[in-house]
């Protein structure tokens, strides 16, 4: 689950929008938000990212430092969102960002662009357009066009503000906790990124600057499997167009040109992952592992059926099993003696 999320999120870095036939137009990429405690191994996953070209790891938040400024001869100097367009920038540590720190990420992440107002008009005007980004300083405004996608990084989820709302409406949120069991594993194997550079570049470089229409129909399709889900409204419609990114992706990666039946019902699992993170709800890797792959199975299973499809001891899986039935997010019954779940 995990990555494939990582898959879609980067190879959707260049895909400049989605639309309608009636012209509404949204974003193309897919975001992603990464909720851990320290030592999960995010850092390493995303150094991988890095020295596979996939992304570029942002620190530097600051406005000058991401965006640009202008110095005080008039000339605009341009901030590190210079190495982002058609990439994936990865946020680290975003709990730590300010408000108008935010405020500029979440604009670039929702609308691809941010623009603000100097106190001073620029002496030496500056126009950059390139595939994916521009750049333009003039009288006194700067304003960025970026088409990159994001994934963000964070350890904590403060109290709720409006503008952490907004980062769950522009992202599919995933919030992970940890074990001792993932942690030793963690210290004896390693933390692998078991995803398909080659692949995901070639999608970048076929879907550069692709504008999608996605069909009446095929949002239909789409809003059935959201009927029941427990999603609040406020959510509902970014989440659908969230599935419709990565239905695209998916599509595309088995060599269709269109979202069809079967690739939404290939990926019903994610209608379950953004339940769980717009509420917030944490569960360890293993344990979210064992929950998508109930809710892709779709029927009833056993203990040690479970636990040999996804290479994990019986024990450890009946504690995970456990867990999961007492978050109300499996159900359990006894069927001819033996002990089955299901979502």
């Amino acid at each position: 689950m995990f990555n494939k999320l990582l898959s879609y999120t980067l190879a959707s870095a260049s895909v400049r929008e989605f639309r309608t036939e009636q012209g509404h137009k949204t974003r193309g990429t897919i975001n992603l938000w990464i909720n851990s405690p320290y030592g999960t191994g995010k850092s390493s996953i995303m150094n991988s990212i890095v020295r596979q070209e996939l992304g570029v790891i942002i620190q530097d938040y600051s406005t000058p430092g991401l965006i640009g400024t202008i110095k005080k001869d008039g000339i605009a100097v341009i901030g590190s969102i210079k190495h982002l367009p058609n990439t994936t920038a990865v946020l680290e540590e975003f709990q730590n960002t300010t408000k108008d720190q935010r405020a500029v990420m979440l604009s670039l992440m929702e609308d691809q662009r941010y623009s603000r107002t100097l106190g001073f008009e620029i002496l030496k005007p500056e126009h950059i357009i390139e595939d994916g980004f521009g750049f333009v300083a003039e009288g006194t405004s700067l304003e960025i066009h970026l088409r990159a996608s994001f994934i963000v990084l964070s350890m904590t989820y403060q109290t709720p503000t409006a503008l952490d709302r907004a980062l769950l409406s522009r992202c599919v949120p995933v919030f992970l906790d940890t074990s001792v069991t993932e942690q030793t594993d963690l210290f004896i194997k390693g933390k692998e990124l078991n995803i398909n550079a080659d692949e995901i570049k070639r999608a970048r470089e076929e879907l550069k600057g692709a504008s999608i229409i996605i069909p009446e129909k095929t949002r239909e399709a789409i809003a059935k499997k959201y009927q029941t889900a427990k999603i609040r409204p406020e959510n509902l419609t970014r989440a659908m167009w969230d599935f419709a990114r990565v239905a695209y992706i998916e599509a595309f990666v088995s060599g269709a040109n269109e979202i069809t039946k079967e690739t939404i019902d290939s990926i019903e699992w994610l209608v379950k992952v953004q339940e769980l993170g717009y509420a917030k709800r944490t569960l360890t890797k293993t344990a979210y592992d064992i929950y998508l792959f109930l809710a892709r199975e779709q029927r009833e299973m056993t203990t040690t059926e479970i636990s040999e499809a996804l290479g994990l001891s019986r024990e450890y899986t009946a504690r995970l099993l456990t867990t999961l039935v007492k978050k109300n997010l499996l159900h359990r019954a006894t069927v001819s003696k033996n002990i089955v779940y299901w979502v």
